[in-house]
């Protein structure tokens, strides 16, 4: 008899990323990435599978972190970063880029230092490559930093070091790096020209720079100086060029409603011109979207011109699914070519764009390959891996059902319901209202561990995804507009209601509440204007839009468009969207957990809301996780990742009290 999933079972499970097919069309390599449970971290290494349906191999070994694989031009090399190689008890290495036979052998590494390489791409001859790196510098002499930029911090990178993002390149078969760029400003997502004459880019080179969100394509020659092919109107990425040179492709907006804006395929001549929007009378974001606690900012891929140079491939966010699509050239005209409920989180494609592979998960997948071919406007596909199928057989798993219902203004809202492990008909469960973060994420068709554990453990979960969602159009992912805990909030409240009518196992009298970041600035704000939930947790929140505005790395640009401009031009409006306002209100259980180097939503925030509360004398408890970044539930140390998971059940179970838990549900046998 299959058992219910445990906390220990996230410690077991192993996550695929990063596709790369070979040049040939014959293997993929990826990465392959388990926890280490002794040394509370995680190991990651390539691994190479057959796309003609033989079982995948481990390609590099040890206790280091092997990522980013890429194929030389001729497939007889991969390149890699990798922080192997750190003396016996050095906590941490600065990753270099390392190439190895493709075919087995010793990795060499071609860079050194503290360049901090990143992005990697071959030139198209084999003998260079291109990577993001940082220039050399001295050793500061003081622990003392002296801060003269607002950008100064990054949440998951930490402090600036004061050295800025360049393109570089480095002989294949190693030699000294050389600077290709120059400035004080970051570059990104280098791309070689088809003659390896040039390199694309993405900047943002204006004295400005801190303040915007845009970037431009740039194109530097190998001799010469850079030119800039784009007009500073919003964001640029993942520059491709087109098959003869003369054309590049890129992602990007015009920053009509910022971060909020569908990001469209764009088309602009190599030597220079206007670019033109081919995606324009599309509504949908050409972006990953998925939030799970699998995996964070996953590098998924940019576009893929087919070999005729007619049509482009992308990724489109399309309601709670992540699907590929084909954009004309001429015309725009916007084909899906894949179908299903899953998120695609990862894709690689041959030269030609005939075969590729895709990293996929489903709501009972954390994360597994496939192998698919292009014919036209169809795709066939085949499973290549199957890398928690022994783990996950052995569970039973609760599949979420999908219901649709009216939001506010009769808005039509996607959400999810999913049964307790043993469920019975007849019997009435308690309910836990999950709220995802963004805002302009979504929930997706995708595994997540914590909910399964909530379903295991004797709970329903209902999750939504109200306005401001991405992948149900422009209007759709805007209309949080000036209005945080606004039609948001009814969107959410709504969907509880619709859900509690539609499944009589749902109990109305023991409902509790979660949610991270924005969903915990929602969970907030929900306990400071109902008291129907009789317990909430609220992870890496809001509490205090005035003082998360000038101490997060990025929220200082929220009065751009967000909200109705900064702090000192709207202080009303900034205290009475903040759920500390409302902090009298609140009399439901609070459980606080927040991570000491959030810089994101810094934990300020969570102390405020717990300090007033207990000021207040009402229940809360507040849990800090020392060096830990917002990202703590999805790529946090193991063992922080467990103790959150245990205190989230343990509060729940103590406050919504389940009346049979799951374990004993399902009945002998069942594991723990």
């Amino acid at each position: 008899m299959k058992r219910p999933m445990t906390i220990d079972d996230l410690l077991a499970l192993a996550w695929v990323s990063d596709p790369q097919i070979s040049p040939d069309g014959t293997r993929v390599v990826y990465a392959h990435k388990v926890v280490d449970r002794d040394a509370d971290t995680y190991r990651s290494h390539l691994w190479i599978a057959p796309l003609d349906g033989g079982p995948a191999k481990q390609f590099t070994t040890g206790s280091q972190q092997d990522s980013l694989p890429r194929w030389s031009p001729d497939g007889r090399w991969i390149a890699f970063l990798s922080d192997r190689g750190a003396p016996h008890g050095e906590r941490k290495r600065p990753k270099q880029i390392y190439v190895i036979p493709a075919d087995g052998g010793e990795a060499r590494a071609v860079t050194s230092g503290t360049l901090h390489p990143a992005d990697l791409t071959w030139s198209p001859d084999g003998a260079m490559l291109a990577f993001v790196g940082k220039p050399e510098a001295p050793v500061p002499e003081s622990d003392v930093r002296v801060i003269t930029r607002v950008r100064y911090k990054f949440d998951g990178d930490g402090f600036w070091d004061g050295r800025y993002k360049h393109i570089f390149t480095v002989p294949a078969a190693g030699g000294p790096a050389r600077q290709l760029t120059a400035g004080d400003f970051d570059h990104a997502d280098p791309a070689w020209s088809p003659d390896g004459r040039a390199v694309a880019f993405v900047s943002n080179r204006s004295p400005e720079a801190d303040f915007t969100n845009v970037t431009d394509v740039w194109v530097q020659p190998l001799s010469g100086d850079a030119r800039c092919l784009t007009g500073s109107v919003g964001p640029c990425s993942m520059p491709a060029w087109s098959p003869d040179g003369t054309m590049i492709a890129y992602l990007g907006h015009d920053n009509a409603a910022m971060s909020a804006t569908n990001l469209g395929l764009w088309l602009v001549p190599a030597e220079g011109g206007t670019p033109r929007l081919l995606t324009r009378d599309f509504d949908r974001s050409l972006t990953h979207h998925a939030i799970t606690d699998m995996r964070a900012h996953p590098k998924v891929g940019g576009p893929v011109w087919m070999a005729d140079g007619r049509r482009i491939l992308v990724l489109v966010a399309e309601g709670a699914t992540n699907q590929l699509a084909l954009v004309a050239v001429e015309g725009g005209e916007v084909t899906v070519v894949t179908q299903g409920r899953r998120e695609i989180f990862g894709y690689s494609f041959t030269r030609d764009a005939a075969a590729g592979v895709l990293a996929v998960s489903d709501v009972s997948t954390p994360g597994d390959l496939w192998a698919v071919r292009l014919d036209g406007r169809t795709v066939a596909e085949r499973r290549l891996t199957a890398v928690n199928a022994a783990l996950l057989e052995a569970i039973e798993l609760s599949l979420p059902e999908r219901f649709a219902y009216d939001g506010a203004d009769g808005w039509p809202v996607e959400g999810w319901v999913m049964r307790p492990v043993g469920f019975r008909e007849g019997q009435r469960y308690p309910t836990i209202l999950q709220i995802h973060g963004g805002p302009h994420g979504a929930y997706g068709e995708a595994f997540f561990h914590e909910f399964q554990l909530l379903a295991s453990e004797g709970y329903a979960v209902v999750y939504t995804n109200p306005r401001g969602s991405q992948g149900y159009g422009q209007r759709f992912t805007a209309a949080t507009h000036h209005d945080w805990g606004g039609k948001d909030y009814e969107d959410i409240m709504a969907g509880l209601d619709a859900a509690l009518a539609r499944y009589p196992f749902l109990d109305p009298e023991r409902l509790g509440v979660a949610g991270g970041s924005y969903g915990g600035f929602m969970t907030n704000w929900a306990v400071g204007h109902t008291d129907r939930f009789k317990a909430a947790v609220t992870m890496r929140s809001i509490s205090n839009h005035l003082s998360q505005w000038g101490t997060s790395d990025l929220a200082f640009m929220k009065g751009f468009w967000e909200f109705p401009g900064d702090p000192w031009e709207a202080p009303v409006w900034y205290w009475e969207r903040s759920p500390l306002a409302y902090v009298t209100s609140i009399r439901t259980p609070l459980l606080i957990l927040h991570s000491e180097m959030d810089l994101r939503c810094p934990i300020g925030e969570g102390e405020q809301l717990f300090a007033a509360l207990k000021k207040l004398k009402r229940e809360a408890v507040f849990v800090r996780f020392p060096d830990e970044s917002h990202d703590l539930s999805r790529i946090g140390k193991p063992k922080h990742r467990v103790e959150r998971l245990r205190l989230i059940v343990q509060w729940f179970a103590d406050h919504l009290r389940a009346p049979v838990p799951a374990r004993e549900a399902v009945g002998a046998g069942g594991g723990t």
